[in-house]
């Protein structure tokens, strides 16, 4: 069952889902089918303002401009790297600001999202959680993150190198996605929903660090949307030290929780390993993390540690590091891939984004 928004006039429009829209119609006497009719203005045609709404009454539009602006995201600077992705420092309305990433594919692009303004997690090899932790987005500032990117597109054409805009939606940015778990659920549902953006769920994947009682939440949503986990470590002692957030819910237990999310969702789940050369790619460590994986369908993306502030990794030769790997898990039923890492040089590569002018 989807879920329900409650209006009020505190309340943005873009924070409300298609029922809260209804519901608000309604107290205002007005016919339900006009809540609908701002529900597809607002996000399947991307509208700016209200008097964009040319299908609704006169007085309906005039009652409206008490939300002004419909927009929860102001562009504070984009930047594009040479790969063409582009990445969108975005503030909020109490000037809080998060980024967002457009990465262009062939003939289709992907969208990085951010679910929380800081990360409160504090993952060693992420610039994020040097941020701290100030609050969770809401729904509709999730959502305006991809309206934003579809609107550059709209006006301008194509973005480099994209035949569309963003297919897949990914929730890797800024945050903790399942830390804010109903506005992640309720951004999930606006953006998959036919009279909205209709990206499909099957193309979301939604990243999370291990948060254990999230995952097994998610699990019974009956949502489509792929899970990846965090991983990191194939041993206590190490992700205790790198992800602080083991030491609550271990590596047992988020295996355990990702089986159980795999056999409600039928997709394979997704490992992050976010390689510390030294560190987690030894052999011993690669033998033991293929005994984890071993245990649930699943797929491995290597992620060569993308250089952060006051980071004391050196640089490293990743095809030799990707073999050692790959001698290891080349019979199993494991997908092995290594990820490519995309607008490093603007600091929008994976454990970059920091929310900074820059």
């Amino acid at each position: 069952m989807p879920g329900k928004t409650t209006p009020s006039l505190h309340t943005p429009l873009k924070d409300l889902d298609k029922i809260g829209l209804q519901e608000l119609m309604a107290s205002w006497g007005e016919k339900s089918f006009h809540g609908r009719q701002i529900y597809a203005a607002l996000f399947k045609r991307g509208i700016a303002s209200v008097e964009e709404m040319t299908d609704l009454p006169k007085r309906l539009r005039d009652r409206l401009r008490e939300y002004k602006p419909l927009d929860l995201v102001t562009p504070v600077l984009t930047r594009t790297a040479d790969d063409g992705t582009v990445k969108a420092l975005l503030e909020m309305k109490d000037g809080k600001r998060v980024e967002t990433v457009w990465m262009p594919e062939e003939g289709y692009a992907s969208q990085c999202l951010s679910t929380q303004v800081g990360c409160p997690l504090d993952c060693a090899f992420c610039a994020t959680g040097r941020m701290g932790f100030e609050r969770n987005l809401t729904a509709g500032e999730i959502v305006d993150q991809v309206i934003f990117f579809r609107r550059i597109e709209k006006a301008k054409g194509p973005l480099p190198e994209s035949g569309g805009p963003p297919r897949n939606l990914v929730f890797m940015g800024i945050g903790e996605p399942l830390l804010n778990y109903a506005a992640l659920v309720q951004a999930i549902r606006v953006l998959s929903d036919e009279g909205g953006p209709a990206i499909a769920q099957r193309r979301m994947t939604v990243s999370t660090a291990g948060i254990v009682p999230g995952i097994l939440r998610l699990a019974q949503e009956g949502l489509k949307v792929k899970l990846a986990v965090s991983l990191n470590a194939p041993i206590d002692e190490l992700r205790d030290r790198i992800m602080p957030i083991n030491r609550k819910y271990p590596i047992a237990e988020v295996m355990k929780a990702a089986a159980e999310y795999q056999q409600k969702n039928g997709f394979r789940i997704t490992f992050e390993y976010a390689l510390m050369p030294g560190i987690n790619d030894t052999e011993p460590m690669i033998r033991a993390l293929r005994k984890w994986l071993l245990t649930v369908p699943a797929k491995l993306n290597l992620i060569p540690l993308n250089p952060i502030e006051k980071s004391a990794h050196p640089p490293a030769d990743w095809d030799a590091i990707f073999d050692r790997f790959y001698k290891v898990f080349a019979r199993d039923s494991i997908t092995l891939t290594m990820r490519r890492s995309r607008g490093q040089e603007i600091r929008a590569a994976c454990g970059q984004l920091a929310a900074q002018n820059r």
